[in-house]
């Protein structure tokens, strides 16, 4: 390469590092196929997480934190460390719950409101836009610097518990999930 071409490629990739830095990139545009690419390239995650359940029957919303766990093919476990310790893990096709010390399993089969939102975990956690389509309409804004993924379930039974499951975050990291229940409460699970 002649001088004039390395002094351009030095100044591209300057002004590249400047933009960045100041946040003017220009952010690639963001279909279901690339974000299920980009959610299907993590092959594990472990992150803290808050989430806030809003009842109507409350005057202030209910706050737990813990630890948010992902391992392929299909474990999604949320172990909550605040305000009581308590775990979830949806394995295979059951949810394992620990409760003061006392593990109950529940089949997926028996449970199509726990399937769906099984689904909807393992369906973005692991990139499975089969999975998604089974269970949700699914609808995309944003593009990789941030984008909202919203999906409604399909199943009328499903319906009537849960309105939608909004899931945001930027390229392939989750950094937010929001439930919105058909009785108007609603629960945020920030990750951190």
């Amino acid at each position: 390469m002649n001088q004039p071409g390395v002094a351009r490629s030095f100044w591209r990739l300057l002004l590249t590092l400047l933009l960045t830095a100041a946040g003017i990139t220009h952010a690639q545009s963001l279909d279901l196929p690339r974000l299920m690419q980009l959610l299907a390239a993590v092959p594990a995650a472990e992150v803290a997480f808050t989430e806030k359940k809003f009842s109507s029957l409350l005057s202030t919303p209910v706050v737990s934190s813990g630890k948010l766990v992902y391992r392929r093919p299909d474990i999604v476990e949320k172990n909550i460390e605040s305000p009581r310790k308590e775990s979830y893990r949806f394995a295979g096709e059951e949810l394992v719950m620990v409760r003061e010390g006392k593990e109950r399993r529940i089949p997926l089969s028996s449970q199509p409101l726990l399937a769906a939102f099984a689904a909807s975990l393992r369906g973005v956690l692991g990139g499975d836009i089969v999975l998604l389509h089974k269970h949700y309409e699914l609808s995309l804004q944003g593009d990789e610097s941030s984008w909202r993924l919203d999906m409604t379930p399909i199943d009328e039974q499903t319906r009537r518990y849960v309105q939608r499951v909004t899931v945001s975050g930027r390229a392939g990291r989750v950094g937010q999930i929001e439930v919105r229940e058909a009785s108007g409460d609603h629960s945020v699970l920030q990750v951190r």
